[in-house]
């Protein structure tokens, strides 16, 4: 049974190989050059866990071949060969005139072959050719003078455009070659003369790797074993091929075609369909790009898969290749990729490797959960482990978790320290990041927490006055400062004056409000500002509130004026006396006395005056004991007074108005309201006839 033949492209053109990043050339048995590039990743790269793409380029037949092998081919020209070919491989080959036949066909296929090993980068040094029928013959495979059994694959000695021994081949016809020398091979089929034309010239190659095609439509005579011995001495390699059906490997005899292929090494192949023939001889020669593989860290072969364009590959290729690896662990690890391919001395391939190293990410540990007070500075103390680098930046963030106010921020002491402080502006639960970054693993993000409590704001009081008469207006500021610098503020006041408390006014750290005060006495006021979280802080400020006073013993109007004599007022506290005053037509008034005091903690004010007798209006009024006191204070205004005899008579504390006739009225103990509110208290008031007005011992107060 005759194997099957894959027929494939004659030849591909070659394609140019960029400058590699890394990679490894070689050569197949056969010569051909064999690469494999890594572009990516780059050696000693650093990588996150996980996967790694590897990506790069696979070559064959594109570098410099190992220039080691010489070509021979034998053409069975025997007159079966005449036989037609209705597919013609490519037409008229010997330019006979006649049909394709398999002698074209034959033809064809050498030249197919030799077109393969006149590429650039080829293995084949060297060429020769013999024909044979019942005879061989070597052909002169040049134009110089003299036998050349020997050319190079694309040598055009004649400078006619065609390869020399393309020429050759085409001067082949049925029973001879033509040039360059014309030489006779007779009709029948020979492989015993077959094999000694062919080893003369394949033994002439300087190569020291020979191979030999040998095609043949029939069975041949003779005993071909002395020369399959010559052949194995010299290194020759025979390439059978077993054209149409009317021959096959398998024709038993001491001279098949198999035994020839087998017993140098080489192969049979039947080629039932002669059209094939030159699209199935080139493969003596022809490399193939057969497969990729990735090698991790020395483990089993990862196939490669993901190529462009698919393998295989015909050679001269270049293809484009991805892989993605296992995932690795961090540490070192190789990575190898494999060009896998055959030619005509058989299989081989080349390895390329890459070290990456595999970066393990930071371990982030922030702390906590912290707490502490809004405003005040919260040490953190973050911890960063990255033992395998190979560089680190951490960072810290704050964001509101939980009632925290809008608006409210954080700053860190330092947020580029693992190490550091931060202070907010508002109470609440805070969500703390802690972020590090390699430079190679995506930034690695750990959080925890940190509460802070509500810090009461604190303030003082200041007022514009704190010492004031009844009816002044008071006013008040109050400072305060906050750490929590994103609270809000209200305040109020409490003026301790049995008034409704009120708010005050609230701006830029300031609250302000204002009282007139009409209540006497020590006012205790209280200002609370509070935060929008309902702390609060107060401060107390006394405000003492009073009335101004004044005492005299004697004063007169009228006709006689006396001024208020001795006059005591207050503030500030005063207290004066007179031994006795005589007055020509108003009489003689004896120890006079007057007083002022003002108690600046309570308010209290208290007036007073003394004479200790008087006469007036030449003796018809005597008077002795005449006192009159004024207080104010938190409990309200009074006023008393006294007399104790007037003309003899007692008087005492009550009011009293006495008329001595032809003289005056005295009025006694009087109490009286000025114009504005004041309180005035006279002991003895005395009024005569003509206007006259004597007034002893009177204080006033407002």
């Amino acid at each position: 049974m005759r194997p099957m033949i894959t027929v494939g492209t004659a030849l591909v053109t070659t394609v140019a190989l960029a400058i590699p990043a890394h990679a490894a050339t070689g050569n197949l048995p056969g010569g051909t050059s064999i690469g494999v590039t890594i572009t990516s990743p780059a050696n000693n790269s650093v990588h996150p866990p996980g996967p790694v793409t590897v990506t790069g380029k696979a070559t064959i037949g594109t570098g410099v071949a190992v220039v080691d092998t010489a070509l021979t081919y034998v053409l069975d020209v025997s007159g079966s060969t005449q036989t037609p070919v209705a597919a013609g491989c490519g037409g008229d080959q010997n330019g006979d005139g006649l049909p394709a036949s398999i002698l074209d066909c034959e033809i064809a296929a050498a030249r197919a072959l030799n077109a393969k090993a006149a590429v650039p980068n080829t293995v084949v040094g060297s060429v020769g050719a013999a024909v044979f029928g019942s005879t061989g013959t070597t052909a002169d495979v040049g134009p110089a003078a003299g036998d050349q059994k020997t050319t190079t694959p694309a040598a055009d000695a004649n400078a006619n455009g065609v390869n020399d021994i393309s020429e050759v081949l085409g001067s082949v016809g049925f029973s001879g070659v033509g040039l360059f020398t014309n030489r006779s091979s007779g009709g029948g089929t020979s492989y015993t003369e077959a094999l000694a034309a062919g080893l003369s010239a394949a033994t002439a190659a300087p190569e020291s790797r020979k191979l030999m095609v040998f095609l043949s439509d029939g069975a041949g005579a003779g005993n071909v074993d002395p020369a399959l011995q010559q052949a194995i001495a010299a290194g020759i390699k025979i390439f059978t091929f077993a054209v149409s059906t009317s021959v096959g490997c398998d024709i038993a005899g001491t001279n098949s075609l198999r035994k020839i292929a087998e017993t140098t090494g080489g192969t049979c192949t039947e080629v039932p369909d002669v059209s094939q023939l030159p699209d199935v001889v080139p493969g003596v020669i022809a490399s193939k790009l057969t497969g990729l593989t990735l090698k991790v860290d020395g483990g089993a072969d990862l196939p490669i898969t993901s190529i462009t364009p698919g393998l295989p590959q015909d050679g001269p290729a270049t293809v484009d290749y991805t892989v993605t690896t296992p995932a690795l662990a961090p540490g070192d690890h190789q990575l190898c990729v494999t060009a896998a391919g055959t030619d005509g001395g058989g299989t081989g391939g080349v390895t390329e490797c890459v070290t990456v190293k595999i970066n393990a990410p930071p371990v982030v540990k922030p702390g906590g959960p912290y707490s502490g007070q809004e405003g005040t500075d919260v040490g953190l103390a973050g911890t960063v482990t990255d033992p395998d680098g190979p560089s680190l930046t951490t960072a810290w963030t704050a964001t509101p978790q939980s009632n925290v106010d809008a608006g409210a921020t954080c700053a860190f002491g330092d947020p580029a320290a693992q190490t550091t402080t931060v202070k907010c502006t508002d109470d609440g639960v805070w969500e703390l990041k802690l972020t590090a970054n390699d430079g190679v693993n995506a930034a690695v993000v750990a959080t925890t927490t940190l509460t802070l409590t509500n810090v009461a704001p604190q303030t003082g009081l200041n007022a514009d006055k704190t010492l004031v008469t009844r009816g002044t207006t008071v006013n008040f500021t109050a400072p305060f400062t906050d750490i929590g610098a994103n609270d809000t503020h209200t305040c109020t006041f409490d003026f301790d004056d049995g008034s409704p408390i009120v708010n005050g006014t609230v701006n830029q750290g300031t609250c302000t409000g204002s009282r007139t005060f009409t209540a006497l006495g020590a006012h205790n006021v209280l200002v609370k500002v509070t935060d929008d979280d309902g702390d609060s802080a107060t401060a107390v400020l006394k405000v003492v509130v009073y009335l101004r006073g004044e005492a005299w013993a004697l004063n007169a109007t009228g006709l006689i004026t006396v001024a208020k004599t001795p006059h005591a007022q207050c503030p500030p506290n005063e207290d004066k006396t007179v031994a006795s005053v005589n007055v020509l037509g108003l009489g003689s008034i004896n120890a006079l006395h007057a007083d002022c005091t003002l108690n600046p903690d309570t308010g209290r004010t208290v007036a007073s005056a003394r004479v200790e007798g008087a006469t007036l209006l030449g003796g018809a009024i005597k008077l002795n004991a005449i006192e009159a006191k004024c207080e104010s204070d938190a409990n309200g205004v009074v006023g008393s007074s006294k007399v104790g005899t007037l003309n003899g008579q007692p008087i005492g504390t009550g009011p009293a108005t006495i008329g001595i006739p032809g003289v005056a009225t005295v009025h006694l103990n009087e109490t009286a309201t000025g114009p504005n509110g004041q309180l005035i208290q006279n002991a003895v008031r005395v009024r005569t006839l003509l206007g006259q007005e004597i007034i002893l011992s009177a204080c006033r107060l407002g």
